[in-house]
């Protein structure tokens, strides 16, 4: 790869994770719309397909943690998923707030000027698949191919859908995410998808990593970098993107920075 635009070296991109969901239920529109009010400059948000084959905004593949329901996202259709409360388990003021579409999400994106991150989620590795196929059809439909990525810790769901859509961003998890990273692995995960981003947990940006990457040009996103020392790490590091769940505590930082030199 060369001349990869996502290569930060001044100012990282502020990342929204799963919207500004430090003060908002994540995942639901009003949760983006703070991010976008606050300054951010992508969302970060989590796919998940309803029996009935609709994408939908929402990070596990069950519904008891962050709704009024139970059981798994892609066994109930999007009119009973609707039908749930999505708010009132962060706090009782957010009671009625709704898990929002995928459409309803890159059209929010759109209409703010802002870039997004679609992070394919699901049980199985079918389920994995089936709503990166259904999602990239998405985004091509949606003329969103130029500015909405596709994420995954499913590398083969990922590579299928690029495999249809060739133009497709990426930005995989390295695998495994838990662990120090192996450089020239991650290297070759990102180069084997054509991804030109590479998520990594802000613990382990080692400077053997950060080199070997941005010598291949490739960009890093750091993730979570919610708390003021998780993103002055990164920052300090040279991530290319800083992604958090408190999108003011980012702008901050990236806007303490000092300006560019011409």
């Amino acid at each position: 790869m060369t001349g990869n635009s996502w290569l930060r070296p001044d100012r990282p991109l502020v990342i929204a994770h799963r919207g500004h969901c430090v003060e908002v239920p994540e995942n639901t529109l009003e949760a983006y719309r703070r991010a976008i009010e606050l300054g951010t400059e992508m969302i970060e948000c989590d796919v998940n397909m309803t029996r009935d084959g609709e994408l939908v905004m929402i990070h596990d593949w069950t519904l008891d943690r962050t709704t009024s329901g139970s059981g798994r996202v892609r066994d109930v259709t999007l009119e009973e998923l609707r039908a749930l409360d999505a708010g009132s388990w962060f706090r009782p003021e957010f009671t009625g707030l709704r898990v929002p579409t995928t459409a309803d999400t890159i059209e929010l994106g759109r209409e703010a000027g802002i870039q997004m991150c679609f992070e394919v989620k699901g049980e199985t590795p079918a389920d994995y698949a089936r709503t990166a196929d259904a999602l990239v059809e998405l985004l091509a439909q949606r003329r969103a191919l130029e500015w909405a990525f596709m994420a995954s810790y499913d590398h083969d769901a990922l590579a299928g859908a690029k495999q249809r859509f060739p133009e497709l961003l990426l930005a995989p998890e390295r695998l495994p995410d838990d662990v120090p990273p192996d450089a020239a692995e991650a290297i070759r995960q990102a180069t084997a998808l054509g991804a030109p981003v590479l998520q990594n947990h802000w613990r382990f940006l080692t400077p053997e990593l950060m080199r070997g990457v941005h010598d291949a040009e490739i960009a890093i996103w750091a993730w979570p970098t919610t708390e003021d020392r998780d993103i002055a790490i990164a920052i300090e590091a040279g991530a290319d993107g800083v992604m958090g769940d408190d999108v003011a505590a980012m702008v901050r930082a990236v806007e303490a920075l000092p300006a560019p030199s011409a």
